[in-house]
């Protein structure tokens, strides 16, 4: 049988080879294993392999801190944002007046309100002060005699041009209001300082005077001077909206009363509705002009804006 041990094969000695050194009693000299000492069970105890490899050494916390892959860098998205509305330049009607009119004035209800009773106080102290018969009417109601002498005082010239004056001081603290509509035509959400920004001072000064003198006009005629009232508070419904637009107090004369002549049907409509929300406010004590008055300032903004051609933020 052969014997293949060591990768020696064992034979005759006279066949010329080397005999097994164990053969004769030696050992056979032991080879250094090139993977170094084994454990028990045949398997290198160094786990690098050979005995002379050295790990390397990683400055910086080691292998896991030297070569350890960054986590992946996520794109960076930004916030959604909601798209901005669209400016409403549908042709106007008195619905959707109506219906922006009502929508603008309940995003700053409080605004309007506080703004529209402060700047209704201030007009009811200025009719009295610029109209002592008013005052001595009042104040003598319960004497017929003293009554009807401050009624016949307040018929004379004299108090009714001091009524005027009244009159036009009034426009000027209601012209807040014009420009708190008008700025509503452009953020929908008003704040208080937005009707103090009364561009066009000067025009508005004018339009005051113009108001008094057509004030004086309908206290003088009874009849007649209540009708050019009237018809003049129709056609220069848009004057006010223009000037504060910083138009020219002649183009905004001219252009208002060609606006209102141009939508005929849409200004009696709009005076028809404030006419029936004044009378419905009578029940409330006039408490209900607290709302009556900007709404309507705001429906009668939004139909400026569109009739001139101007995009309102719904």
């Amino acid at each position: 049988m052969s014997n293949t041990y060591g990768g020696w094969n064992p034979q005759d000695p006279s066949s010329g080879q080397h005999p097994d050194p164990r053969s004769q009693g030696g050992q056979a000299p032991q080879q250094p294993d090139p993977y170094g000492p084994r454990d028990p069970y045949g398997r290198p105890a160094n786990p690098y392999g050979r005995p002379d490899y050295q790990p390397p050494q990683y400055p910086h916390g080691g292998y896991q801190q030297q070569y350890q892959t960054p986590p992946p860098q996520l794109p960076a998205y930004s916030p959604v944002q909601e798209p901005e509305p669209q400016p409403d330049d549908a042709p106007a009607t008195i619905g959707g007046a109506w219906r922006w009119a009502w929508g603008a004035f309940g995003t700053s209800w409080g605004t309007w309100v506080l703004m529209s009773l402060a700047l209704g106080v201030a007009q009811i102290a200025v009719v009295l002060l610029f109209s002592p018969s008013s005052m001595d009417a009042l104040s003598s109601s319960t004497d017929p005699a003293a009554l009807d002498a401050a009624l016949a005082a307040g018929q004379s010239f004299e108090a009714r041009a001091l009524g005027a004056a009244g009159t036009a001081v009034s426009f000027l603290l209601q012209a807040l209001l014009y420009a708190g509509a008008l700025a509503a035509t452009r953020t929908r959400k008003v704040r208080f300082r937005d009707f103090f920004l009364l561009r066009g001072f000067g025009g508005l000064v004018g339009y005051a005077l113009l108001a008094g003198v057509i004030g004086f006009v309908g206290t003088a005629v009874p009849v007649v001077g209540g009708l050019i009232q009237l018809v003049c508070t129709l056609l220069l419904l848009p004057v006010p909206f223009l000037l504060l637009k910083r138009v020219g107090f002649g183009r905004a004369l001219g252009g208002g009363v060609g606006l209102v002549l141009s939508h005929l049907g849409a200004a009696f409509a709009f005076f028809g509705i404030f006419a029936g929300l004044a009378v419905t406010s009578i029940f409330t004590c006039g408490i209900g002009l607290v709302v009556v008055a900007p709404a309507m300032l705001l429906l009668g903004a939004y139909l400026v804006q569109r009739w001139t051609g101007e995009p309102v933020r719904p």
